[in-house]
């Protein structure tokens, strides 16, 4: 970790940044064809950026293996997200989406009445627990696409489990 700080050590992220502005377009039009939109691509890009950066600063990577090597990680990174998207939409088949309001409250069904009383949770607690169960997201990462503190996420996630429980158990005793 160290050697990120040195002065050397900020000349490769340098170089990489605008090696990275060069090949964009490029880097782009291939994580276009991995993913089903533009956005994701961008998103795919950027979280990958990132992570190929700090592996050519950590590994010293030759320059001439920093295009297959960023290929490879925009396909791996693509993969994944493809995978946790599946995951994600089975979950919603499976218990319902959780974006909109119910209308009448169901009192004979153990995951209608789980769903309902998420979407009596405000809008922010819900995000988060959708987030970390369904999406399988760490309270960092959530916390970085919220804008929040890891430690506040982690205790808005604890505090809607707690809700949860506790009117779950009410209503079903």
């Amino acid at each position: 970790m160290r050697f990120l700080f040195t002065r050397h050590g900020w000349q490769l992220r340098q170089q990489c940044a605008e090696w990275f502005l060069a090949c964009r377009h490029r880097l782009l039009a291939f994580a276009r064809q991995q993913v089903d939109s533009m956005t994701d691509a961008e998103h795919l890009l950027s979280e990958v950026m990132g992570k190929v950066i700090a592996a050519i600063v950590k590994r010293e990577l030759p320059q001439e293996e920093w295009l297959p090597y960023t290929y490879a990680a925009i396909r791996n990174a693509a993969i994944n997200q493809k995978k946790k998207n599946a995951r994600r939409l089975e979950a919603e088949q499976t218990y319902g989406a959780f974006d909109s309001p119910v209308a009448v409250r169901p009192d004979t069904d153990i995951q209608e009445h789980l769903r309902y009383q998420l979407l009596c949770l405000p809008q922010l607690n819900r995000t988060i627990v959708r987030m970390r169960i369904w999406e399988e997201l760490g309270f960092a990462e959530i916390g970085r696409q919220l804008g929040m503190p890891e430690s506040t996420v982690r205790a808005r996630y604890q505090t809607a489990l707690h809700q949860l429980r506790k009117h779950i158990s009410k209503d079903l005793a």
